[in-house]
């Protein structure tokens, strides 16, 4: 199989490339791998344009992913392994840089990796579906906090009378 031509050279929906990458990669660098689940594939979840990013959730036999390829230029000055923090509805998550010939450079933030947890390829798509749909709800506002309950102090009178029931005094 020839790689495609770069991200912004090849026709070909990205989604589709992407699979074809790392279905790709699975046959060739990965194969006899110790970390496999040869129990898996390789599946695209919930694509989406979101800003400046078209993301989704790649599982392969060897991880999970949430991955980010910008829609526009990739950040210049950019190499693999760099680091940065996404901003997501759920909060900031820290990715790397990574890069392939086929689909060009792109975000990506590990989930699971081996993937040996899961023990069927529907199991891992759920999975990856839940994941997906945490990161991208917006945190519930926070309500009020609850009133601080205040010690009610106790007179030195009620603290050593004997019997009875304490004299007790809110000076609040």
């Amino acid at each position: 199989m020839s790689a495609p031509a770069r991200l912004d050279a090849d026709p070909a929906p990205l989604d589709a490339r992407l699979v074809a990458l790392f279905e790709h990669i699975a046959q060739t660098r990965m194969a006899g791998v110790p970390v496999v689940n040869d129990a898996l594939g390789v599946a695209l979840r919930g694509w989406r344009d979101f800003g400046p990013y078209a993301l989704g959730m790649l599982v392969t036999p060897w991880f999970m992913n949430l991955v980010a390829f910008p829609l526009g230029e990739a950040p210049r000055g950019t190499r693999v392994g760099d680091k940065a923090h996404l901003a997501l509805p759920s909060g900031a998550y820290e990715a790397i840089w990574a890069y392939e010939e086929a689909v060009g450079g792109y975000w990506t933030v590990s989930l699971f990796s081996p993937m040996f947890e899961f023990d069927s390829m529907e199991a891992a798509m759920a999975t990856a579906d839940a994941a997906l749909e945490e990161i991208m709800a917006e945190p519930e506002p926070a309500s009020a906090p609850a009133p601080e309950k205040r010690a009610v102090p106790v007179s030195r009178r009620a603290l050593f009378r004997l019997g009875g029931a304490a004299e007790m005094t809110d000076k609040a």
